[in-house]
């Protein structure tokens, strides 16, 4: 059965946490005029993020019938899409900001975004929901 949740649930999930990034980040540097754009590119990891949780879960999840494969292709998965995200980040970044130069490499972004996925499963497994680690989420 396909996932699915209202829109609502999903935007004030996703934008409660962004902006959750924006403050902490504004209040870190101490300079609150950062919150808008911190708060647009986290929007990217946590409102994309979860739509491209959606699409491996209803579309490309279901075709893997073996659990081994699809655990292996699930963590590409989540690297490939996190960089793909940190990408537009950057990207939309830049067009707000001019601003070109970041030092992290481009992989970062699917490091990142695999950790926190894997976090966030592991969160799921504790509270007895279905999760990547017993193969149900």
């Amino acid at each position: 059965m396909p996932f699915s949740e209202p829109w609502h649930t999903t935007a004030l999930r996703n934008g409660s946490i962004a902006l959750g990034v924006g403050l902490g980040v504004g209040l870190y540097q101490r300079h609150l005029a950062v919150v808008p754009l911190v708060t647009l590119l986290a929007l990217w990891f946590t409102l994309g993020g979860h739509y491209v949780e959606l699409l491996f879960r209803n579309r490309l999840g279901p075709l893997l019938a073996s659990p081994g494969p699809r655990a292996l292709v699930r963590l590409v998965y989540w690297f490939v899409g996190g960089s793909v995200l940190y990408a537009l980040a950057l990207v939309t970044r830049g067009i707000s900001t001019g601003q070109r130069a970041v030092s992290w490499p481009w992989w970062t972004g699917g490091v990142l975004f695999l950790a926190v996925e894997l976090l966030i499963h592991l969160l799921m497994r504790v509270r007895q929901q279905p999760s990547f680690y017993d193969g149900r989420g």
